[in-house]
């Protein structure tokens, strides 16, 4: 008998849509890590300002998801978005190549910059696509094939990008980071969009302006927030969830190189081993997901998460440190994956991008308030208390969703489809 997991991923594999937009977005995530290593080594020239330097860059990477969040899901939503896609990698890819041809930190950052302001408009398109290509039964291990992407992306550009560095200077990182988008772009080229992802208006906006129309579509998704129990609650989960995340690369580096003593590079191979335990996670997540509902993914995946990070701050020590770094892993895509799917079956398509855009805007927001709060706060509390303290969150989140999405508990993920 084949295991599930080989049947699960063999139908996806087959589809040619889902295998060009996955691919395209995989090499593409690759390059959002790429280049890294090779923007430190750069800015470095500069050593009295380095500090301040990455700041910027770390904080130009994230604002512009605040900022431009709405407006990337309207775009998705009211353009093709296979298009958007291919446009913001040919944008990407200038824009990364545009760093061979300087070296001062001001220029480096506004491009960053930019860089990132397209990347904002390629995400929800992406997100809001995948649901199209792929059948109901078959969303939750997309979804995790995603996440495991992501993950892997992380991890391999950023080894690659510092091993090419190494061997063939931060240039031609720079070069190679480029040409990985276009290479993204020109993957979704011979992708045949599904009738479903055409976005057609017979509803008069045609005839607005761009401003008028741009309005009533951040209108019409926030109506649709709104007398959408089950999406705004989604919305108040994830904003619970976010908070204990953003916190969780200031706090758990603090709690161990502090707290227990760890070495840097003890600390790397723990992040390695969480890496890698996400990975095998976020795969069974995907191979029986079709069979456990996106609220029990969403619930007992922040429950399990808040129960291996107590654990692990009361039971101190490297092997148990690394046994629940590992637990951590396994259950880490859980809630993402679980959110993913919901918005992909219960948001009807031609709003889809708008919803998925919000959710990006949310995650960013939150993501620099809890970062600032948990550096401030461990400072005065300590690592230890301060992580215990954001990782309630988790609980309150898995609580508050396992009571908030009680009604979809007799629905299969394959009969929601009906909002």
């Amino acid at each position: 008998m084949e295991w599930s997991v080989v049947k699960q991923y063999r139908s996806l594999f087959r589809n040619r849509n889902f295998l060009l937009l996955w691919a395209g977005s995989a090499i593409s995530s690759v390059g959002d890590f790429f280049n890294s290593i090779a923007l430190v080594k750069v800015l470095s020239a500069d050593p009295a300002h380095l500090g301040l330097w990455m700041a910027l860059v770390m904080i130009a990477k994230v604002v512009p998801g605040v900022i431009l969040g709405p407006v990337a899901g309207v775009v998705a939503d009211r353009f093709p978005r296979r298009t958007v896609m291919i446009i913001t990698d040919v944008l990407r890819a200038g824009l990364v190549a545009g760093l061979v041809f300087t070296s001062a930190p001001s220029a480096i950052i506004t491009l960053c910059t930019l860089a990132a302001v397209v990347s904002t408009f390629h995400g929800p398109a992406y997100n809001a696509l995948l649901p199209t290509v792929v059948t109901p039964e078959e969303l939750v291990s997309a979804n995790s094939l995603s996440v495991v992407t992501g993950r892997l992306a992380m991890l391999l550009g950023n080894g690659l990008g510092a091993v090419v560095m190494i061997f063939l200077g931060a240039h031609n990182v720079f070069y190679i980071d480029a040409a990985s988008f276009l290479v993204s772009g020109a993957l979704l080229l011979p992708m045949v969009p599904p009738a479903a992802a055409a976005l057609a208006r017979t509803d008069g906006s045609e005839h607005r302006s761009m401003a008028a129309r741009f309005g009533a579509d951040l209108k019409e998704a926030l109506t649709f927030i709104r007398q959408t129990p089950t999406i705004r609650n989604m919305m108040i989960t994830l904003a619970i969830v976010a908070f204990p995340d953003a916190s969780l690369n200031v706090l758990m580096t603090t709690f161990f190189t502090i707290d227990l003593g760890l070495p840097a590079e003890g600390l790397g191979l723990l992040w390695a081993l969480m890496g890698g335990t996400a990975v095998v996670g976020a795969l069974v997540i995907g191979a029986i997901g079709s069979r456990v509902h996106w609220k029990y993914l969403i619930s007992a995946g922040a429950v399990y998460i808040w129960a291996c990070m107590v654990a692990l701050l009361l039971i101190r020590g490297v092997i148990s440190s690394a046994t629940f770094i590992g637990l951590i892993g396994l259950g880490s895509g859980a809630i993402n994956v679980g959110i993913q799917a919901a918005i992909g079956l219960l948001v009807p398509d031609q709003i889809r991008g708008r919803i998925f855009g919000g959710w990006g805007m949310i995650n960013n927001l939150i993501y620099v308030i809890g970062a600032l709060a948990s550096g401030w706060l461990s400072d005065w509390m300590g690592a230890s208390t301060t992580l215990m303290g954001f990782v309630t969150f988790y609980l309150l989140a898995g609580v508050y969703a396992w009571f908030a999405f009680r009604a979809e508990g007799s629905r299969r993920p394959s009969e929601a489809v009906t909002a």
